[in-house]
This record gives C-alpha cells, sequence and structure tokens, in this order.
C-alpha cells in the first residue's frame, strides 16, 4: 500500500499523524593516494516535521569490514567537522543578547539539541563499530 493511502485510511479511521520521518543516507568515496582505494563513507540524516533535518554525526561510517587507513579517517572527520561547521545557523541575535554561557538560545534550539543527543553513541561505542569518534575538546 502506497504512502498516501495508508495515511488516508489511518486518518478515515480516526487515527492522527503525530510524527513523520523520512531517512536519507549521504556516500562519498574517500581515496586513499597511496593505495588508489576509495573507501565509501556513509552519513544519514533524518528529516522530520518536528526537528527539521537532523544529521547523525555519531553515525557516520565506512561501508563495509575492511580496514580503513589512518589518512582516509582523518580526511572523514575532516569533512564531518566541515559540514557541521556550515551547517550551524547563526541565531540571529547580537553578540550582547545572546546567551553564550548557555548550551542553547532558545527552546526550538533545546529541542533540536535533544533530537541529536537521543541518537548519540559513546567514543568506544563508536570504535566497536568501526566509525571516527569526535576529536577531544
Amino acid at each position: 500500500m502506497e504512502q498516501a493511502a495508508l495515511q488516508q485510511l489511518l486518518t478515515e479511521h480516526g487515527f492522527e499523524r503525530t510524527r513523520h520521518a523520512e531517512i536519507s543516507t549521504y556516500r562519498l568515496n574517500i581515496s586513499h593516494g597511496a593505495s588508489g582505494n576509495d573507501y565509501p563513507f556513509i552519513v544519514t540524516a533524518v528529516s522530520s516535521e518536528e526537528d527539521g533535518v537532523t544529521i547523525h554525526w555519531d553515525e557516520a561510517r565506512f561501508e563495509g569490514t575492511e580496514s580503513v587507513p589512518l589518512q582516509v579517517r582523518k580526511a572523514a572527520l575532516e569533512k564531518l567537522i566541515e559540514l557541521e561547521k556550515m551547517l550551524k545557523r547563526p541565531t540571529g541575535k547580537s553578540i550582547e543578547e545572546a546567551d553564550n554561557g548557555s548550551m542553547s538560545q532558545d527552546m526550538q534550539e533545546v529541542k533540536k539539541l535533544g533530537a541529536e543527543m537521543k541518537h548519540m553513541k559513546t567514543n568506544s561505542e563508536l570504535m566497536a563499530q568501526g566509525l571516527v569518534p569526535d576529536p577531544l575538546q
């Protein structure tokens, strides 16, 4: 049954749609100059009506089970850091108005952070799965 037909059927039977999410997977081939091999790097994003688009940084991974060279892991981490910086939007508040001692500026940002944190894994869990953890701060 198609999504639209299922939604209509449920609505006709008194159900209310409270949450909708769509998962997208993005792939980037990172080349290793020394070996000439390409390593597919995967990033997952979830779109929902409530939270907008959330990228699951902690679930970024290399496709397959083969060993990934350190240079390639470093390139992937640099790409994630670059993307995260580009996706952060200014709050529109001046420095004087912003609450710089806080993790968030308003309730919408708190909800967005909560949605992102819900999916976070520890560094040891990430490394056990062959993923790249965040650098130490």
